[in-house]
Formats: C-alpha cells, structure tokens, sequence
C-alpha cells in the first residue's frame, strides 16, 4: 500500500471520529444550553414563603413597659447605638434607650394595602420610662415634631416555609442595589468581569501571584460568572468534569445574557452564612441578617463588609469575629480605593466605620404549632409546593409578644404540677411520661388567634392537639346547658337567675342501663340557687337542667355557638361526656364576651405574592345568634366562677381583674380545662395525657393555674361587660328565689331580663 493511500484512510479515519465527536459534542452543548435557558429564564430560585405575626399598634396610655418594648425591637432586628438624644438614630433600624425613653427609627416595610417609610420617633414614658411608669405618655416624630395618636410596628417575622434546600433568599432587582456594593464585590471576586467572556486566564494568574505573595487565599481565579454556573447549575463537588462543565456552561452563558442579567442573579444567589438551619442567600437576604437593613440602604462600609464575606461566609462573620470582618472590610476598601472608585477620604470614613450589628436570632420557628395550623388551613387553595416555591407572604393574627408568655406559662405550668403533684411526679420519673398541654388565646371580636400553644415540644411531637385532639369537655361544657335554660325563647321551661334545682340524687333509665349522675365530692345538696349549681359545677343539678331545658334544645344552642363536632341529645351530655376540638370549643367561647355574637378563629389575614398581589384576604366572620341579655345573665354567673366556685383560687394565684370563665374536669379526672375570658381577651387551657391516662386533678388544680399565669400578664381585666337596657336588676333571697325582706338573712343582687324578675316576697322570711 502506498504511503498517498495510507495517508488518505488515515484522514478518512480522523474526519470520521472528527464528525463523530463534534455531533456528540455539538448535542453536549445543545444539552447544556437547554439546561441554562430552562432554569434561568423561566424559574430561577425557589423562593421560601414567609409566615409573618401581625401588626402591632403603640398609642399614648397603653401598658408597656420600655425593655418589653425593647425585647420586641431587638426581635424585629432593631440596632441599639449609643450617643445622646437626636444625633443617636441616623438610618433605619436603629434606636437609642436612655432615662427619657426610647429613640427609634422605624423600618420600612410593604404592607399588603400600604408601602410605609419609615421615619424617626421618640417613645416618652410617664416616671421617665422607670418600672414605676409603665405607660406609653407620648409618641413624637422627630422629623417633624407632630404628636402621633398611634403608630405600628411592622410585624415580625415568625417562620420561613422551606423547600428541600432550605434557603432563605429575598430577590433584589439591579437597580435596587447600590453602586458601593456593585464596585466592590466586582473588585474583590472579579475585577476583569465587564471585559471578559466567561473565564478569564489573567484573572487566574493575577489570583495565584496574589495568593503567593499575601501567603494565604486572598482572591480566586474563578470569575462572577463561573461562580455563579458553580452554585445555581452545578454542585461543589471538586472534579474534571464538573471543572469543564462550568467553563463551558460559562461561556454560553455569557453568549447568551447580558452582563447586567448575569450579575443580577449572581447577586441573588451567592451564599452568606446561616441563620439557624436555613442558608442565607442573596445580598438582600444578606443586608437583612447583617444589617436589618434594605439592600438599596446600605453604608458603604456595609458594602464593603458583606463583599467581603463572599469568600469565606464562616470566617469573616461579624457575629462570630468582628475583627476579622473589619479587617477584611478595610481590605476590600483599601481595593477600591486603589482603583479609583473611592477617594481617600471615603477610604478613611468607611474603614472607621464602627460595625453595629442586630441580635441574632436562630430561632425563626417561633410558633410551629401555629405555623403547621397556617399551613392546614391554606393547603386547599394553595399547595405545600407553592407555599415553598412561590416566595409568598403570609400575614398572620399571631401575637408574638403574647405567644411567648403562653409557651413560658405552659412550660413553667407544666413544670410546677410534675414538681408538686405526686403522682404525675412518679410517672414522669419512672415512666418518662409527661403531661401535655394547649392553650389557645383569641381576641374575641374578631377571633384572631393571638396565641397559640399545641403542646409541649414541637421537636418531640407535631401532634397539634388544638386542631387535632378529640378530648371530652367535661364541665366546661355546661355553660351551655345554662344558656339554653335562661334563654326564654328556647328552654321547654322558664329559668332565671332566681330559680331554684334539685341536686338530690337522681337516677334515670338509659338503653345501656340505670345512670345516675354524681357530683365531684359524691354529696348531694337539695334544693339550691341555679347560680350555685353552675358555680359550683353541680352535676346533679345540671342534668336535671338540662332534661328540663330540653336535650335536643341544647344541642341545638352548641351548634349556633360553632360546635361541630357529633353530639347526641343524651343526659350525659350536659356533663361534656363527649368529644370537641380544643379550638372549636375556643371559638363556641367567643359567645360570651361578644354579647352573643360568634367568631369564628381565623389564623391568616393576607397571602400576598412576592409583586405585591393580594391572593387571599380573610374577613371576619362574626354572627350574632343569642341575645345580648341571656349572655348577660350567663357572664354574670361565670363571673361567680372566679369569685366563689370552682375558680376561685385563682384569686389566690393573683388574678384580681374582672373575668368570666369555667372550669372542666371529666369525671375520670383524664382532662382538666379552664376556659375564660375578659370582654378583649379570650383563652383556653387543657391539660392531660395524649394516651388518657388519668392525671389526677382536677380543672382547677391544672389548667387554671396555667390560665392565670398568661392572662395576668396580657389581660387588662378593669373592664366590665356591658349591661343591656332590658337587664333588670332585683334583690332576692337566694334560698327561696323571691325578693328579698328586710327579714331576709341572706340578700343577693342579681340581674334579670325585664318581665322575667320575680314578683313575689320572699316566702321563707315575711
């Protein structure tokens, strides 16, 4: 074979591969292309919803004290700065407290219905803002000198829902960033980014002579862009492969977008730092978990520091080493400086620049039985998926001044009775086992949850007992036997607070046998005053009731105050032996503040998107369906409750406002409730054991005191319920139910709907 004929193979050998190859390597690059377009042009970032508390209001009289209002900036990532009044607050998010009271300029922030800017206050307090003068005396704007009736602090951020990744990230548009940012962290990972197509071989050797000479990594070679195909397309994982993806992947995708794009989603995408478990994102993130701050209102030391964290995020943490993030700070300054996009002066300024940081906080599921509720309740309309993806905004009714005294007082409660009773003691020490509670607190006018506590330990259990628990009522159940008897157009037979029941003993006949109910202390009493039975909880008594009143008329009356759960028209029923949701009970509650108008709980207010569009607003949901004077009568005798019955001792703990509520106990002592109410505040306590094992206490004994505990420190109790114009009131003899002689030994003042208050003297004392 001639070497002219072996040349010619040789080349139809190499063409062959060659086309071979470049097809395969052609359909490579098609392949990588498809990948860069499909996510970066139609879905870049799945963006976490955040779940937000609701807005709180500050007004000249309200009860605050200056550190719990300080407690509550501190977790709205306010910055305390020294120096004195009126020079101390320059930028947004700062405040300054001193003996006067607090200085504090006030965040912007997006509300669904408003964009507020946010401006400079002075917060006086009457006795200087001293423990001794815990009232708000005087709210000042700064900028103008206006006298303010009221202003709102943003809500405060309660949860993120995360997808697999856990990333916290808020998108930032370019034009929202300032150039201070922009100069320096092209000068510090990228100072060639504007000339280059991609990669850049100066940069890489211009990174490796400057490592040599500092002795350490000082800059890396990789550009913006090569970073940014790294972390949004690619994993870390060091290899040859993924070393030639990201070249390739780079150069396409500078071919394809402009630098501005380019920078843009590298802006939103490098990684910061942490904030508890979730990864902190994105330069606006960024600003927020270091500054509290708008991206657009960063200093330029600011922007200097979060610049230079983007190589090592751990070790130049301001939180974890202040001196290192100032001097890698300066650094980047020094940088800029040297390349003419800051002078000497602005060098010297910013490097001087004192870093003030906000708390951090780790803690950002601060009500995950509260957030699991959220998100049972959106899933319908709105899937998990989205609510993960979409970057939502959740505006909730939580309260998180008021959440936090109900977590402690559920956890302090909890801890006294396994301390003090001996029992529970035994078997949390031998046994492991521990009680577990709920307590739900609602603003009855609107049904707002304020609070909401679904058990012990969320990591240990996300059983929501609130929402999920079907749990026996017990006696706090029986207020609702008593307004359907005081109710003249429903009972079968006409009751007033002067009527007399029989609590002698009682047997009745029922498909499952002879029943006959008994009172707690198993006595019997006779005939007695209808408010003694309900204030003492008189079981007896209270069937009787209920038989008279009418069984089927009772259910009826659950169902207009919003029960859902089954129940049937037997006797047992008065005694609560059947099974509610802890909530809905709540809710039925709202009857009795509300003057016999209903709310229905509601837990989310708005879902906005990240462009602001309001996808959900939730109103109240408030149906009047019991007279004002019949619930009237009712709170008049749960008043009694706190006064002279079963909660009484909750004087003794230190409740002396003025409050209605019932206590609950079934009568195999496996669950203890208390639920009451002042005419603003509304809170239900239970307390038990998830597999029914007997706790041995009663309501009283458990759930009261941890009722107690919350509402001494939320409830302003001076209020009365008001009385209606067709309330009468009567003095009587209570042993004999007519008005009161002056022969009378006992005389007892009670309210009467007009037409229904006795005529007839006392018969008993002439």
């Amino acid at each position: 074979m001639s070497s002219f004929r072996l040349f010619f193979q040789r080349l139809k050998f190499f063409l062959f591969f060659g086309i071979i190859f470049g097809s395969v390597f052609g359909l490579y690059l098609f392949y990588l292309n498809y990948q860069i377009t499909t996510k970066f042009e139609y879905h870049r970032w799945n963006l976490p919803s955040r779940v937000y508390s609701d807005a709180v209001y500050l007004f000249p009289g309200q009860k605050v004290s200056p550190a719990r209002l300080e407690e509550k900036l501190i977790r709205l990532d306010y910055r305390r700065v020294p120096g004195g009044a009126g020079t101390s607050i320059q930028a947004s998010g700062e405040y300054h407290r001193d003996s006067r009271g607090l200085l504090v300029y006030l965040h912007d922030f997006s509300y669904p219905t408003e964009e507020f800017k946010g401006f400079p206050i002075f917060i006086r307090w009457d006795g200087g803002g001293s423990a001794a003068g815990p009232k708000v005396d005087q709210i000042l704007r700064l900028d103008t000198k206006e006298s303010l009736v009221t202003i709102k602090l943003e809500p405060e951020l309660i949860a993120s829902v995360f997808d697999e990744k856990t990333e916290d990230r808020t998108l930032i548009k370019l034009a929202d960033i300032p150039k201070s940012l922009i100069d320096a962290i092209v000068t510090i990972e990228d100072e060639r980014f504007y000339r280059h197509h991609g990669i850049d071989p100066q940069s890489i050797l211009r990174a490796f002579l400057v490592d040599l000479i500092h002795g350490k990594l000082v800059q890396g070679g990789s550009t913006l862009t090569q970073q940014l195909v790294k972390n949004y397309f690619l994993t870390g994982k060091k290899s040859f492969v993924r070393k030639f993806n990201e070249i390739i992947m780079s150069l396409l995708l500078e071919r394809r977008y402009t630098k501005e794009e380019i920078l843009e989603a590298y802006l939103n995408e490098i990684y910061l730092g942490q904030r508890g478990a979730a990864s902190v994102a994105g330069v606006g993130e960024g600003a927020h978990l270091f500054f509290s701050k708008e991206v657009s209102q960063l200093t330029l030391a600011e922007s200097a520091l979060l610049a230079g964290l983007i190589r090592s995020p751990g070790e130049y943490s301001p939180f974890r080493n202040p001196r290192k993030a100032a001097e890698r700070r300066n650094f980047v300054l020094k940088e800029m400086m040297e390349k003419d996009l800051i002078t000497k002066r602005e060098f010297k300024e910013a490097s001087r620049e004192k870093i003030v940081l906000p708390a951090l906080r780790k803690d950002l599921d601060r009500a995950p039985y509260f957030i699991d509720l959220v998100q049972a309740q959106l899933k319908e309309q709105f899937p998990l998926e989205k609510l993960r993806a979409e970057g939502h905004r959740i505006f909730t009714t939580l309260d998180l001044d008021w959440q936090r005294v109900a977590e402690r007082a559920v956890r302090e409660g909890l801890d006294a009775l396994e301390q003090k009773i001996p029992v529970v003691k035994k078997r949390k020490e031998e046994e492991g086992k521990k009680l577990e509670a709920v307590l739900v607190a609602v603003t009855p006018q609107t049904g707002y949850i304020r609070a909401y506590v679904g058990g012990r330990d969320f990591s240990k259990s996300q059983f929501n007992r609130p929402m999920q628990a079907m749990r026996q009522p017990g006696s706090a159940f029986k207020p609702f036997v008593y307004l359907t008897a005081l109710d003249p157009d429903r009972s079968k037979k006409s009751f007033t607070l002067a009527s007399l029941l029989d609590d002698s003993p009682l047997t009745l006949t029922t498909p499952e046998g002879p029943w006959s109910p008994e009172n707690y202390e198993h006595d019997n009493h006779g005939m007695i005053p209808l408010r003694t039975a309900l204030e003492k909880s008189y079981n007896v008594a209270t069937v009787r009731l209920a038989l008279d009143a009418g069984l089927d008329q009772v259910v009826e009356t659950t169902r207009l105050a919003g029960i859902k759960s089954p129940i049937q028209p037997y006797p047992s029923m008065a005694l609560g032996a059947f099974e509610v949701i802890p909530l809905e009970l709540a809710s039925a509650y709202t009857i009795f503040p509300n003057g016999g108008a209903r709310s229905e709980t509601l837990s989310v207010r708005y879902l906005v998107t990240k462009e602001g569009e309001v996808l959900e607003k939730k109103g109240l949901k408030i149906k009047k369906v019991f007279s004002a004077e019949t619930i009237y009568l009712l709170n008049s005798l749960l008043k009694g409750v706190l006064e002279r019955g079963t909660g009484a001792s909750s004087r003794a703990l230190g409740f002396q406002g003025i409050a209605g509520g019932k206590t609950g106990t079934t009568s195999d002592e496996r669950d203890a409730w208390f639920v009451g109410f002042t005419p603003k505040v509304l809170a239900l306590v239970w307390v038990g054991y998830d597999d029914n094992t007997p706790i041995d206490m009663t309501g009283a004994q458990a759930a009261l005191p941890i009722w107690v505990r919350f509402m001494k420190e939320v409830a302003d109790a001076e209020e009365d319920f008001p009385q209606p114009e067709k309330i009468t009131r009567v003095t009587i003899d209570p042993e004999s139910g007519g008005v009161a002689t002056s022969n009378c030994p006992e005389k007892r003042e009670e309210p009467f709907i007009k037409g229904t208050e006795p005529k007839e003297s006392c018969a008993l004392h002439p």
